[in-house]
């Protein structure tokens, strides 16, 4: 490997001529153990670990064969830090604040009537016209809205309902098209299908239009589904807001 040092004594003669023979020696002795590849090093000199390196350019990290860096923290400490909060493009990280890519994504669900001209509500009986689909576990904020034909005189109401969950509210009431407008937060598991379902108080009344939408704002399942209301809404209330 001698034809390594050779080089650098060459681009450094002046330097080498200022200095001792033993100083040669030891630098010699340095190139042999670092390769042939030192007397290619490119300009900027030495990264010194464990002290303050300054740079003036960019500089490349590349391994052909696995991961270019690793970096080990004891616990509880960061490995890396930054003095910037300018975006770095194509970033990948699995975690944001400790939550993963799939607890952080958008999710929810939709649903709307589907049945051409509304659905008929049978007589006193609790009947779903929009639900939203399987949701991820989480916390959700779900709105719910149907427009409900009630002939004018008996009321009609609507609610947010879930599965193992009392029911949420109720609104409606007894003009002829009445407005039903629920809003609710739930923290359900996985797998949870919320939908709106609307009661009638008299034969012939139905949800011309119905829809529910929910959207997560928190991934964590921890909670229970409690709802203020669990019956169904007193044949007199006239906003739904009294069970």
């Amino acid at each position: 490997m001698s034809y390594a040092i050779t080089g650098v004594l060459r681009r450094g003669a002046r330097v080498l001529r200022s200095v001792g023979p033993g100083t040669v020696a030891v630098a010699a002795v340095a190139l042999v153990i670092g390769g042939a590849g030192v007397a290619d090093a490119a300009t900027g000199g030495s990264f010194h670990l464990g002290n303050t390196n300054t740079e003036n350019s960019t500089s490349v990290l590349t391994d052909t064969t696995g991961i270019p860096l690793s970096l080990n923290a004891v616990a509880g400490k960061q490995p890396f830090s930054v003095n910037s909060t300018i975006q770095v493009n194509r970033l990948n990280a699995q975690y944001v604040g400790g939550k993963s890519a799939t607890q952080l994504e958008s999710s929810g669900g939709v649903g709307t009537i589907t049945e051409e001209g509304g659905i008929v509500l049978p007589l006193e009986v609790a009947t779903k016209v929009a639900s939203t689909g399987a949701l991820p576990a989480g916390t959700y904020y779900v709105s719910a809205t149907a427009t409900l034909y009630t002939g004018g005189v008996d009321p009609a109401f609507c609610t947010i309902v879930a599965p193992h969950a009392a029911q949420n509210g109720w609104a409606g009431g007894d003009s002829e098209y009445a407005q039903a407008a629920e809003t609710v937060a739930l923290t359900v598991p996985a797998n949870t299908v919320l939908s709106e379902a609307c009661y009638s108080y008299a034969a012939d009344q139905e949800a011309t239009s119905a829809g529910i939408i929910a959207i997560r704002i928190d991934s964590s399942s921890v909670g229970t589904t409690t709802a203020p209301c669990a019956r169904t809404p007193r044949r007199l209330s006239r906003d739904g807001s009294d069970c």
